[in-house]
């Protein structure tokens, strides 16, 4: 991922986190737009994710080791 215009992302625009009775693990789902907030820009949520706690765990490791190289090239 070098590039920020190497493929298109949605903004996220929030999330929810929780954990189901039912199922062994965490479920997420991603709040989007389809651009900056304002004229034109459609918003919409994901689905839910079902993740078991190792993805979750990989998961807090990836998004971690990523925001570190992030402060580290704006720093």
């Amino acid at each position: 991922m070098n590039s920020e215009c190497a493929f298109p992302a949605l903004s996220v625009i929030g999330w929810q986190v929780g954990v189901v009775e039912d199922l062994d693990g965490v479920v997420m789902k991603f709040g989007c737009s389809t651009g900056p907030c304002g004229a034109g820009a459609t918003t919409f949520d994901s689905p839910f994710f079902n993740l078991t706690p190792d993805m979750v765990r990989s998961l807090i490791y990836d998004l971690e080791r990523s925001l570190q190289q992030h402060e580290s090239k704006v720093a």
